[in-house]
């Protein structure tokens, strides 16, 4: 067969409906037809509608923020006022609230114990006799006056210049002791804090003086009240009047704390005959402690 003869033949086979593989022409067979399916180009779906139709909750609601109780703080305020500071981290330390005097009263009795321990005892408790031994515990127990009284009568160079001693040998360069009347002087919440630290650390006076008075901190049932219902592991206090301050110092879930009410509530009468703000030191116990437990 020619070629043009057999070029006119496949066309006319292509018009008929037939397709060639190679040199074999075959049959083009349109695809079979499912009733009910519908032609898949005009099925489809736009994109936004299946966005939208197929995940309801692509975008999910916010969850709400659970609300936070602040944090207790005495910022401005002008009848109590704190410090504290964490033993492991002591140069953290936060001042706040403010009051008229900070007057040491029996907290003062630190001092007089550890220049006693100082220059009496050579820095060692054990050089010191049984009776003023007894007299230490007392004195740090019960905030006892009688006893306080004997030892700071045994400090040889006088309780003014051994308690200013002991201050200035662990930093304090701003805490006067005055010639009489130690509990008058004023000890602010801060410098307490500080000289807490330095007790804990074995700072004041020796090691073995600082243990011995850490380890008599332990104020009997009745003065047992402010740092001592939040669980305090040793504390001092001080009070006088209704209209004076109350104060403590000591130590709570590792920090070192100190601190101040001036004339806050009622004031109860205590075995030394002085009264002190108890209720008012147990809520700013319980703030306090509060406080440490979000610090940070």
């Amino acid at each position: 067969m020619s070629r043009p003869l057999l070029g006119a033949l496949m066309s006319v086979m292509l018009v008929a409906g037939c397709g060639v593989v190679g040199d074999t022409a075959m049959p083009v067979t349109p695809p079979p037809s499912v009733p009910g399916t519908p032609d898949v180009t005009t099925a489809r779906t736009p994109a936004s509608t299946v966005a939208t139709t197929a995940h309801p909750s692509a975008t999910p609601s916010p969850t709400p923020t659970p609300s936070r109780t602040p944090a207790p703080s005495l910022s401005g305020d002008t009848k109590n006022a704190w410090a504290f500071a964490p033993l492991d981290d002591p140069d953290r330390l936060v001042v706040e609230g403010e009051v008229p005097s900070q007057r040491a009263w029996s907290t003062s009795k630190l001092l007089v114990v550890a220049a006693f321990l100082a220059e009496a005892c050579d820095g060692d408790p054990q050089n010191a006799s049984a009776a003023q031994q007894q007299q230490m515990t007392r004195s740090l127990s019960e905030s006892d006056m009688d006893s306080i009284v004997a030892l700071a009568n045994a400090i040889p160079s006088g309780k003014q210049a051994g308690m200013t001693q002991v201050l200035r040998s662990i930093g304090d360069n701003e805490t006067t002791v005055p010639s009489r009347l130690e509990g008058t002087m004023i000890w602010t919440v801060e410098r307490q804090v500080e000289f807490l630290v330095a007790l804990h650390e074995g700072r004041v006076v020796s090691p073995e003086s600082s243990a011995y008075m850490l380890e008599h901190m332990q104020p009997i049932e009745s003065q047992s009240w402010g740092l001592g219902t939040v669980g305090s592991s040793g504390f001092k206090g001080g009070w006088l009047r209704q209209n004076t301050e109350t104060r403590q110092m000591g130590y709570v879930d590792g920090y070192a704390v100190a601190i101040i009410t001036s004339g806050v509530g009622p004031a109860e009468l205590q075995s030394d005959g002085d009264s002190a703000h108890v209720d008012q030191m147990n809520t700013l116990a319980a703030q306090l402690r509060a406080r440490l437990s979000g610090d940070g």
